[in-house]
């Protein structure tokens, strides 16, 4: 049995990703702050928590329950997918309230580095396939103003999945861990993004124009990219990944 750690379920990539991996021989912890029961009714093999990953302290005792419920003599492989982000606030960082901040660094951030330490913790023992992806952004590369906490969070989780990989290279039992741009996706985030007030948010026409012009990949066309990423044989240890082609996106940029 393989088994299956995803946030952000709820709708999007996460939710492609959860319905691709739907198996007998696989088993999803789905996380998110809303239930998706139309996902849970599509197979047995998922137990879904109703988590909202702003309130971090919830996380510890979280992976406790999960690990908790793995059947380690039977498990094959364990997998965590940091995929749950939010965008919000968009707006230039002086006019952005204090709880906003805040919760988009715990959520972009805080909450991926912790499930990440607290799975690897858990794991450390057990000689099976590890990895870890976390979902980052070419945000990272491609800047707008009123989109700094996005990009300064995704920046964080880059360079945290590369220390990280540094450090698993001096365990025993190491875990795999990458960081992934996974291109621009018709998304919940595309959406917020394009639709924002110019005033406090310039780029708001660069997105619909990207939308405009057929840029976008569907939710299912890039979780399928990034579950065939996860198995890769020679999976990508230590390093951020690029899994899109942003020449064609530069070239609403020039």
């Amino acid at each position: 049995m393989k088994y299956f750690i995803i946030t952000g379920t709820s709708r999007g990539i996460g939710e492609s990703i959860a319905e691709q991996l739907i198996s007998p021989n696989h088993y999803l912890y789905c996380i998110s702050r809303g239930k998706n029961a139309d996902l849970v009714r599509k197979s047995k093999n998922i137990k879904y928590y109703e988590v909202d990953l702003n309130q971090f302290q919830q996380i510890e005792s979280l992976m406790e329950s999960i690990f908790n419920s793995i059947d380690f003599s039977k498990a094959v492989g364990i997998y965590l997918i940091n995929n749950a982000s939010i965008i919000a606030p968009v707006t230039f960082i002086d006019t952005a309230m204090i709880s906003d901040i805040t919760q988009n660094i715990n959520v972009n951030l805080i909450a991926p580095i912790l499930l990440t330490s607290l799975f690897i913790k858990n794991s450390n023992k057990y000689l099976i396939e590890k990895r870890i992806l976390n979902i980052s952004s070419a945000s990272v590369k491609y800047h707008h103003p009123g989109m700094s906490l996005y990009s300064a969070a995704k920046a964080g989780l880059d360079v945290f999945s590369q220390c990280v990989g540094l450090e698993q290279n001096h365990s025993i039992a190491p875990v795999g861990v990458v960081s992934i741009w996974p291109g621009m996706i018709d998304t919940n985030l595309q959406r917020e993004a394009r639709n924002q007030d110019k005033s406090t948010f310039p780029s708001a026409n660069l997105f619909q124009n990207v939308k405009d012009a057929g840029m976008l990949s569907t939710p299912e066309e890039t979780a399928k990219q990034i579950i065939e990423f996860l198995f890769k044989t020679d999976f990508e240890h230590g390093t951020v990944v690029d899994i899109y082609d942003y020449s064609k996106v530069q070239q609403t940029y020039d």
